[in-house]
This record gives C-alpha cells, sequence and structure tokens, in this order.
C-alpha cells in the first residue's frame, strides 16, 4: 500500500506520510494483519506496459509451478482464452489452485456461448442488448422491405447493414433502416472502465456480467439508449496508448480485481436434477423445502434444476438425481430411478429400494431373516378366520395391505365384523395381507438414514384422538405433531436399530418407523422417500440435514473431477390447455425507453375465493398450475401472472407494455377466464375483483412463502401486515414510459394533478369486515395508516411537486431511504418498491405507475380507468409544457384527495387547475368531467372505445357508489344486508369470467 501511494503520488510527501500514518495506525488497532499488506495482483503477458508496482510474471512460468500466494489476485491478459489455449490453462490451474482469478473458467465459457453471453447480459440491470438472434431478424425484415420497394441505390450495390435500427412510431408502427454512423460505436472495455464518461455505467455494468479484462464492445443507439450488439475479446497488444494509460491506471486500483475476482462464481461442481411434483399432495416436501435445498446446494457448488414428471427427457443433462415425488412402481418417479440407474448417475432413491419398501411383505421376510426386531406379525391371506389372528396377535390387531403409503392401507380392527368388512376390501386388491398386533404409544420414532448414516430423528406424535400419525375423515385429514430430536441425543438403541434395518434395504435415503415396546424398539416399516419439511423434520439439527445430503451427492458422483461441458437443458415445449400461451409472444427487444406515452403496461390484482367467496389460499397452486411447475410467477405469451404478498392475491399483467389497451384487452380478459374456469373446476372456487374482499378477517390471512422472504418477512417484522391495507388490498396499477428527463418530470407532475381525483372515478371498495365504514374508497382510507412506521415512503399519497430526477431522488428517495437505514433489519425495503405515494417513479423499467386505482369488476373496466389515466395525464403534461396549467399549492390538492376517498363523486374540491379558484369549491363530478374532457382530447382512436366507458361513471358514480346505493335500504337490517351483499359480490364475480361491467353501475 506505501509503495502504490508513493508511486501515485511521487510529487506529494504529505500525502506520502499520512499513509504511512494511516497504516501503522491499522495495524496497531489490529483492525488488519500485517500479512494482509502483501497481496499482489499478478499479471500475465504485460510487457508492452510501463513499470507498475505490481508483479509480472509469464503464463508459462505459472504454468511450470512460479509459487503465487493463495492471497493474490490473478489477471489472465495472455494473447487468446479459447478452449485448451495456454491462456485457458492459466485460468483453469489459478482456479484449481484456489487463486481468485479474472477471467475465471466460467467467463470463459460464457464468451464461447454467444445465446448464453447476451442472455446473461440481457439480465444484467443497466445493460441493453440486441441479441445476434434479434439483429438476423432485422436483416431479413429490412432486406424483405427494400424487395418491396423496387430497386437498389443508385451505384448497383446493396448496402450490408451490418447493424439495423428498429424504430416504433404512430404511423407505421415498426420499420427497420440501416444504422446511420452517429448510432454505431465501438467502445473498448478495460476492467470494467470506458474512456468515454458517458458509457461508464454501462461498461460497469457489463463487466460485472461478464468479467472479461479486455472487450470490446458493439454499441447500436437505439431510441436514445446505447445497446450491446456484438461483444468479442480484445488483445493487450492492439490496445491504443490511451487505452494502455487506462490500463495502467486501473491497475494502480488492486482492490477494484479483488471486489471482481470475489463476484465470480465458481463452476458448479455437480448439476442435480430434483424431480419435484408441486401439485401432489403426497409430495414428500414442500416447496420451501426443494427452496432451502436448492440454496444450499448453491452454497456448496451444486447447480440444482427442477424436473416436472413430464421432464424424464432432460434427466441425461444432470449428474445425479433427487426424488421428491410419490414413488411407487406405476409412479413416473419409479421410471426416473431407472433412468438415472440406466444412465450411471446417482440417484436417491435407487429403483431396488423403492421395489423393497414398496412392499411389506419383502420388509417383513428380510427384517425376521435378519433378527431385526419388529412387532408380532403375520402373513395370511385374508381368507384367515379372525379367531386365528385374535388367538395369535391379541385384540384390536392390525391388518395392511403389502403395497401403500401415508397409512392409505392400514385397519385397526377389534371384531369380528370389522375384520370381514375390511379384510374384504382389501382382499380385492392383494391374495396377501399383513396382520400385526396393536402397539399403542403417544408417538412413532422416525429415524430418517442417509448412505447408512443417520440423517435426522423426531419423533411423530399421533393424531389427537387418532391412533395413527394421519387421521382422515369427514373433518378431512389431519396430523400429529412433529418433534425433532437432535440426532446426537437421540436413544442410541433406537438409533442401533434403524439404521441395522436401514443397511439391509441400500445405501439410499430411508424413513425407519420404530415404535418403544417392554423390550426395547421394534421396527414397523421402513420407508423409501421419506419426509423431509422446513420447520419440522430439520428444526433441531438444522442446515447440516441439508449440508449432509448435497455431500452425499457429490461423494456419490465423484465430483472432484471437473464434470464436462454440460449440455444446456431442452426448453420446455409450449403448453396446452391451462398453460398454453395467450395472445402473440412479445420480443423482449421491446424493453427499453419509450418515448412518453408511447405504450402502457396494466397489472390487475384479485382475490382467490371458495365457493362461499370465502377467502382461499391458493395463490402457490395456481400459479403452479400455469406455469407447468412450482412457480413465483408465469408467463404465458403476451400476458403473465405473479404473486402478491399473501397467498390468497393473484396478479395479471402484461409482461411487455403496448401501443393499445383495446388490443390488450381480449389477452387479459382470456386470462382471467382461463383462471376462473380453473379455479371453478375447484369445487366452484372463484375469482373475487374490486379493491378489498367485504368481508375478510386479515388476522387470517397467510403470507407468501415461495418466495422474496428477505423483503416479505422485513414487512412482517416491520409492519402489521395481516391488517387492511396490507392482507386484503386489490388494485390496478397503470404503468406508462418516463421518455426524456423533461417528460418525465412533467409526467411526474401531471400525476399529481391526477391522482386526487382518481378514486372519485376507480373506488371499488365500500366494505370491510362485512360493515360500511363511512369512506367510499376503504382501500385507500387505510393505505393512508399502512406504512405508518415509515412516514416517509409514503408522503400524503398525492406525489410531490419536481424539477429534475435529481430532485425526485433527493426529496423522495434519499428520505425514504434514510428513515430505513435506521430500522434494524430492513436493509431489503432499500428499494424503489417501498413507496407508496399514488404514483410512484419505477427507474428500474423506466416507468412511472400510478397505484391508486381500485380494481374494477372485470377487465374492460380496469383497462377503460387505464385509458383515462394514460390520456388525461398526457393532456396535464401538455398543458404543463404550454403554460396553460399553474401548478396549485399541494395542500389543496391533498385535501381534495381525501374528499375524492370518503365522498367520491359527492364530493367538493378546490381543483384549480380545472377551474376551481380561492376558496371556492367546485363539485368532485365537474372537476372528473373536465377531466374527461381534457382525455378525449388526446386518446388514441382505437381506445376511444374504452374511454366512452368512463363517462357513466363520471355521471352516475363509482363501483363503489353504486353498491352502496344497493346495500343502503337494507342498512337497519343485518340479515337482509348480508344476503344482498353476497348477491351483489356473486354478480362481480360473475362479471370477471364474462368480462361484462356490472348491470348495477
Amino acid at each position: 500500500i506505501e509503495e502504490l501511494v508513493q508511486w501515485e503520488n511521487s510529487n506529494n510527501p504529505r500525502v506520502i506520510n499520512a499513509a504511512r500514518a494511516e497504516i501503522a495506525r491499522c495495524v496497531a488497532s489490529r483492525k488488519i494483519e500485517l500479512g494482509e499488506l502483501a497481496r499482489d495482483t499478478i499479471i500475465f503477458g504485460a510487457k508492452d506496459l510501463p513499470a507498475i508496482p505490481l508483479r509480472t510474471i509469464s503464463a508459462d512460468a505459472f504454468l511450470q509451478g512460479d509459487g503465487v500466494s493463495a492471497r493474490e489476485t490473478v489477471l489472465n491478459l495472455c494473447r487468446t482464452h479459447k478452449d485448451l489455449s495456454k491462456g485457458y490453462y492459466v485460468s483453469l490451474v489459478a482456479d484449481a489452485r484456489g487463486l481468485r482469478v479474472i477471467p475465471g473458467v466460467d467467463t470463459l465459457k460464457l464468451l464461447d456461448d454467444a445465446a448464453a453471453l447476451f442472455r446473461a447480459l440481457d439480465e444484467a440491470p443497466g445493460v441493453k442488448v440486441v441479441t445476434p438472434e434479434e439483429m438476423t431478424h432485422r436483416r431479413r425484415e429490412l432486406a424483405r422491405g427494400r424487395r418491396g420497394r423496387g430497386p437498389a441505390p443508385a451505384g448497383g450495390r446493396r448496402d450490408p447493414a451490418p447493424w439495423v435500427v428498429r424504430e416504433l412510431d404512430h404511423e407505421k408502427d415498426v420499420r427497420y433502416r440501416p444504422a446511420r454512423p452517429a448510432e454505431r460505436r465501438e467502445e473498448v472495455l478495460v476492467l470494467g472502465r470506458v474512456t468515454s464518461r458517458s458509457l461508464a455505467r454501462l461498461g460497469a455494468a457489463v463487466f460485472r456480467a461478464c468479467p472479461v479484462p479486455l472487450l470490446r464492445l458493439g454499441l447500436l443507439k437505439e431510441q436514445g439508449v446505447w445497446k450491446v450488439v456484438e461483444v468479442t475479446q480484445e488483445r493487450l497488444a492492439d490496445l491504443d496508448e490511451a487505452h494502455k494509460r487506462l490500463l495502467v491506471r486501473e491497475l494502480r486500483r488492486p482492490q477494484a480485481l479483488a471486489r471482481a475476482a470475489a463476484r465470480r462464481r465458481p463452476d458448479p461442481r455437480l448439476s442435480l436434477a430434483i424431480l419435484y411434483d408441486a401439485r401432489s399432495p403426497y409430495a414428500p416436501s414442500t416447496a420451501e423445502t426443494i427452496e432451502k435445498i436448492e440454496r444450499t446446494a448453491e452454497r456448496m457448488g451444486v447447480h440444482t434444476v427442477r424436473l416436472a414428471p413430464d421432464g424424464i427427457a432432460r434427466l441425461a443433462d444432470h449428474d445425479a438425481l433427487f426424488i421428491r415425488a410419490l414413488t411407487g412402481l406405476g409412479e413416473p418417479a419409479f421410471r426416473f430411478a431407472a433412468r438415472a440407474e440406466a444412465l450411471g448417475m446417482p440417484v436417491v432413491d435407487d429403483p431396488q429400494s423403492i421395489i423393497r419398501c414398496g412392499n411389506k411383505v419383502f420388509l417383513h421376510e428380510l427384517l425376521k431373516r435378519e433378527g431385526v426386531p419388529t412387532p408380532p406379525t403375520w402373513i395370511t391371506p385374508p381368507s384367515t378366520p379372525f379367531r386365528a389372528l385374535a388367538e395369535r396377535l391379541g385384540t384390536p390387531f392390525i391388518i395392511k395391505l403389502p403395497e401403500g403409503s401415508f397409512s392409505t392401507a392400514v385397519r385397526k380392527v377389534a371384531t369380528e365384523a370389522e375384520y370381514r368388512r375390511e379384510a374384504k376390501a382389501m382382499g380385492s386388491h392383494s391374495p396377501l395381507l399383513i396382520a400385526q398386533a396393536y402397539m399403542p404409544t403417544d408417538f412413532d420414532w422416525r429415524v430418517t438414514t442417509l448412505g447408512g448414516k443417520v440423517l435426522f430423528v423426531c419423533k411423530y406424535h399421533m393424531a389427537r384422538g387418532h391412533w395413527q400419525i394421519r387421521a382422515a375423515d369427514a373433518r378431512g385429514v389431519r396430523y400429529g405433531r412433529v418433534e425433532a430430536v437432535a440426532r446426537d441425543y437421540a436413544p442410541r438403541e433406537v438409533v442401533r436399530t434403524a439404521l441395522k434395518a436401514a443397511r439391509l434395504v441400500g445405501e439410499g435415503m430411508y424413513g425407519v418407523d420404530l415404535k418403544e415396546g417392554p423390550d426395547g424398539p421394534v421396527v414397523i416399516e421402513v420407508n423409501d422417500n421419506p419426509n423431509l419439511d422446513v420447520g419440522y423434520d430439520d428444526a433441531a439439527d438444522g442446515n447440516v440435514i441439508y449440508e449432509d445430503l448435497i455431500d452425499h451427492f457429490l461423494r456419490r458422483a465423484g465430483s472432484e473431477e471437473e464434470p464436462e461441458r454440460r449440455r444446456r437443458p431442452a426448453p420446455r415445449p409450449e403448453g396446452t390447455g391451462l398453460t398454453a400461451p395467450i395472445g402473440p409472444r412479445h420480443r423482449r427487444l421491446a424493453r427499453t425507453p419509450y418515448k412518453a406515452f408511447e405504450v402502457c403496461g396494466v397489472e390487475i390484482e384479485y382475490a382467490l375465493v371458495d365457493r362461499d367467496l370465502n377467502v382461499l389460499h391458493a395463490a402457490e397452486d395456481v400459479l403452479a398450475a400455469l406455469a407447468g411447475h412450482p412457480a413465483s410467477d408465469a408467463e404465458l405469451g403476451a400476458v403473465a401472472f405473479s404473486n402478491e404478498i399473501v397467498d390468497h392475491v393473484l396478479e395479471l399483467k402484461i409482461p411487455v407494455p403496448v401501443r393499445s389497451l383495446a388490443h390488450a384487452e381480449p389477452w387479459l380478459a382470456e386470462a382471467a377466464a382461463r383462471v376462473a374456469d380453473y379455479l371453478a373446476a375447484q369445487n366452484g372456487a372463484r375469482l373475487l375483483p374490486t379493491g378489498m374482499h367485504p368481508w375478510f378477517d386479515p388476522r387470517g390471512a397467510r403470507m407468501w412463502r415461495r418466495s422474496n422472504q428477505a423483503v416479505y418477512g422485513a414487512y412482517e417484522r416491520l409492519f402489521d401486515t395481516r391488517t387492511h391495507g396490507w392482507a386484503n388490498v386489490q388494485a390496478l396499477h397503470v404503468n406508462l414510459p418516463l421518455g426524456r428527463e423533461e417528460d418525465a418530470v412533467r409526467l411526474m407532475n401531471a400525476s399529481a394533478l391526477l391522482v386526487p381525483y382518481l378514486p372519485a372515478l376507480a373506488a371499488s371498495s365500500p366494505l370491510y369486515e362485512g360493515e360500511v365504514h363511512g369512506a367510499v374508497d376503504c382501500r385507500l382510507a387505510w393505505i393512508l395508516e399502512h406504512q405508518a412506521r415509515i412516514p416517509e415512503s409514503m408522503g400524503r399519497l398525492v406525489p410531490e411537486y419536481i424539477q429534475s430526477l435529481k430532485e425526485y431522488r433527493q426529496r423522495v428517495l434519499r428520505p425514504m431511504y434514510a428513515a430505513v437505514d435506521r430500522l434494524p433489519g430492513a436493509g431489503a425495503l432499500r428499494h424503489e418498491f417501498l413507496n407508496a405515494r399514488g404514483a410512484v417513479i419505477k427507474a428500474s423499467r423506466d416507468s412511472l405507475e400510478v397505484r391508486i386505482v381500485d380494481a374494477q369488476e372485470c377487465v374492460r373496466m380496469d383497462l377503460a380507468l387505464a385509458v383515462f389515466t394514460r390520456a388525461a395525464l398526457e393532456a396535464l403534461s401538455a398543458g404543463l409544457a404550454a403554460g396553460r396549467i399553474a401548478l396549485p399549492e399541494p395542500d389543496r390538492l391533498v385535501e381534495d384527495l381525501t374528499q375524492a376517498i370518503y365522498r367520491g363523486s359527492a364530493g367538493e374540491v378546490h381543483a384549480p387547475h380545472l377551474g376551481g379558484g380561492g376558496s371556492e369549491r367546485i363539485p368532485m363530478r365537474e372537476a372528473l368531467r373536465r377531466l374527461l374532457a381534457l382525455a378525449r382530447s388526446t386518446v388514441r382512436k382505437d381506445e376511444e372505445e374504452l374511454l366512452a366507458l368512463i363517462e357513466p361513471v363520471v355521471e352516475r358514480g363509482s363501483l363503489s357508489e353504486r353498491i352502496l346505493g344497493r346495500l343502503e335500504p337494507h342498512l337497519a337490517d343485518d340479515e337482509a344486508f348480508t344476503d344482498e351483499a353476497r348477491r351483489i359480490y356473486v354478480q362481480l364475480s360473475d362479471c370477471v369470467r364474462a368480462n361484462e361491467p356490472w348491470s348495477g353501475r
């Protein structure tokens, strides 16, 4: 450090002395150890560079064993990094020696796969790309267009147009043209740095995604944004003087190299496929448990992929298989196990284990032969007399089918009549029965073993009022309590007996069930595919269980050898039925900054309810059905579905914004109808629209657990999320592009002029907990309070005026983040999504999101409000730009919002920008008429039909007001009120499926 400072500041003794003093102070206070001061960066092939205070050695010297400290970072600047080249071996050997190296082998593999490279760049924050496939498509479209226009340009030679720009405009929709010289650019990336300040963020983002020391980027400017079109490695010898100086300057900052090397993820030592059927009620692990296994595997350098029961064609792409689906000779899991065994890959559990554990006759004979203690047992045909069994086993006794699981083929019989009935029923399935003495205990021991060792131990208590751990009756299925016991403290004799039984079956993962009798523990049965659930079976031993599980596969696969390059899994075929695409499949190239108001996106939230309209906690099941596998979201062509913070709310949205919302209506309507039909098939369940469930008690909410636990967990710790405003809200979000900065500023200010009046049109939440509470928009009445612990995240719902995006960050985001920083454990919420104002800027997708609108009764009405919002904001923005509209006092707007929330269209407002003035107020309905007139002046022609639906709302009131009008005659009669409310909400639920406005409007 001292040498580096001295070299950089040779003419400044004061800086040198200050650095020496700081080093001495840090060492004296033990903040750093002396050994940490000796970290060098090794550079290969750096002969053309000026002298720098870093050690350089050749590739040959390094590969021949030149000593390099494990603390050092290796910067590989060899001439080539192609497979099996000297440069490739430098990175490979450095990795094998445990050194930090740039670029790593995983990065070199990425450079060899253009599709994977561009996918990684496209997913990186701050990087926009045009993929090679997309550019090929553009060239074809350009050539097709030119053929249609006649002869080639003068000179008889066509422009090869290596790069083609795709333009969107209102007249021609899409057109293609060759890039102009000013739209094409090449830039050399030197350790993530570029010579152009305007491209600094792009360069850093590319380097984070692909940490290669020297890269040449081909850039195309499209819609004002530079996009990556080509990526090639640059050689040190080809650098010009400016870039050499840049490299030297960066090498003076070795800490930057250390950070870059630390970001590199190691190559996976193993690819583990997990067979998981989320739709099965008998899945031996929950989705949360599978995620826990995946996270543990990632930490241990193991790559995991979930396979559905129809994914056997992808099995050969992996190195090992872990089955977490129902096993049995007739189940898909058995075919997976047999296929894995044929491929020579480790599998838990293997076919032999499934066969042995699946037949209790085999197990009884095996355990009996080896002297493993079991309860008195008799293998007998169903015709054996009851008296003979009773004399031998006592009464009551147990009879079982040889093949069965989850206690579904086990009966306790005490009388001859019971025996005859049960034996006759079982006899139709099997020529043999297992009769066993009944041993009443409060719990069974479950010792789960893996590879001949104990994995975890539990006590499975009997279900309340029942003699088994699982009870199924008219009240449904219920289970007894699971009590985990630390495996080091489990009774020694229980563990010894369980291990002896498990080793007779094989080396897989088995759940050995035992009871403690007067003479010691006895084995009831040995199960393959035993349960492993987060929070239950792992409660005593914790993470070590999952680490031992992954370590088992690593040992079995012999993964100390680097696997060859893995084949990429084949894409999932297009779905049919529930999972079939809806509408056109939009290209992701559209994810670029658009012109202001050029496109629009919407998100609509619905509650899931049963046939009685009570909340149904089924969002995870619905998403799994839509995606075809367990998931937190599903994208089907032009629409997508995702979760919310609670498990009874589902969100429908347009993943790529559209020019015309009229075009999107049939797609979203089909999506809503498809989910409604799926729910109807599940015992008459439904989608329920509007801004709140009318009688749901949010204390009974189930929070979403499948994903985003850091964020949702932080919300739960800081706020009372089982309240209205959190667990009982459904909204319509309207998303509009920001455009240029001046457009974004006007749009933000225009939203402040519109937000206060939208609830008077859009309120759809007149009730909660089955009662009228004095607000027309109860959802917003709760939203005003729901994040009160961080008031900076809400403001007063009406957005603040701004003069620049920098001011927005300073006035809105900075205080919000500072408030988060003051709260312990709130770091996960330090993000723009915490902003709960009525309209917010989403910088992550270059859009403004209007959040203050209640969800309506059908897609058609939701889109009508979205069209109104878009058109009114465009007109207000134009008025601000032309100076026709002055920004009123914010307090006036906040007062107007209060009127809209509590009185709806019957309120009176200041609205100085809509004709109000001074202390005089105007009727809310008059303000809405003027906003509608503004919207008509800018609405797209193809959206006029949707906008026409707003005029009756202006004149007759919002959906909330119409519902209250129907309920008002029944306010004095609780029973009549309840009946009428139920009738109304059944009708509203029907509106979702039919995509028709409510007749009561």
